[in-house]
C-alpha cells in the first residue's frame, strides 16, 4: 500500500479522509524519522464549513479532552504518539496566522493539521505542525504553533497499537467513495456507516 503525502494529512476546511486517517494513524513515527512520501495524486473530498456531523464530531471530542490530557500526561502502558488538530488561517501581519477555533466559521480559508510534539507551554501548549499546508502561505511543516485548550478541534492517540480519538474521521469519511469507507472498516476496524 502506498502511503500519502505529508500534504495529505490536513484537508481543507476540516477534510481529514482515508488519506489522512491513514497516514496519521500508521505513519506520524515516519514524519520523525524523515522519511519522504511520494504526493498523492488521490484529490480528498472537502467537508463543508458547518457540516452537522462536523460540527459534532468537535463536540464529542471536546468532551473526551480530559481523559486525553491525562492520559497524555501520564500514559497508560502502550499508548504513545499523543496529537491534537488545530484550525489555522492565514492573516496579514505577524505571525502571518490566526488560530481558528472548532465552533468558528471565518470567512476566510481554513485548514486543520495535526500537530505532533505537544507540549505544555505556560497556560496552554505547543507542538509542531504534522504536514505540509495545502492552501496557507504562512505556516509550514514542522513549524511549532502555541494554542490552547479550546482551540483543539480532535486529538488521538495509539493505544496497544490501536487508534484511539480522531472523531472528526467518519464525519468527513461521509464524503468520502463507499471504496474509501470500505477501506478504512477493512484495515482499521472503523465503521462509520
Amino acid at each position: 500500500m502506498r502511503l500519502p503525502s505529508r500534504r495529505s494529512l490536513h484537508l481543507i476546511h476540516i477534510r481529514p479522509t482515508l488519506q489522512v486517517w491513514i497516514w496519521s494513524s500508521l505513519a506520524l513515527a515516519s514524519l520523525h524519522s524523515g522519511m519522504a512520501f511520494a504526493d498523492d495524486p488521490n484529490p480528498v473530498p472537502k467537508v463543508p464549513k458547518g457540516d452537522p456531523a462536523m460540527s459534532a464530531a468537535f463536540a464529542h471530542a471536546a468532551t473526551g479532552l480530559d481523559d486525553f490530557f491525562a492520559k497524555w500526561r501520564h500514559p497508560p502502558k502502550g499508548a504513545q504518539r499523543f496529537s491534537v488538530k488545530i484550525g489555522l488561517m492565514d492573516v496579514p501581519g505577524a505571525p502571518g496566522y490566526a488560530l481558528v477555533r472548532p465552533d468558528a466559521f471565518p470567512a476566510g480559508q481554513v485548514e486543520w493539521f495535526w500537530m505532533h510534539d505537544l507540549r505544555a507551554d505556560g497556560a496552554g501548549f505547543s507542538a509542531q505542525i504534522g504536514n505540509d499546508a495545502e492552501e496557507l502561505h504562512n505556516v509550514s511543516f514542522g513549524q511549532t504553533i502555541r494554542f490552547t485548550r479550546q482551540d483543539i478541534g480532535d486529538w488521538t492517540y495509539f493505544q496497544n497499537g490501536k487508534i484511539i480519538g480522531n472523531a472528526t474521521a467518519c464525519p468527513a469519511l461521509a464524503h468520502a467513495s463507499a471504496e474509501e469507507r470500505r477501506q478504512m472498516k477493512e484495515q482499521y476496524g472503523l465503521n462509520c456507516d
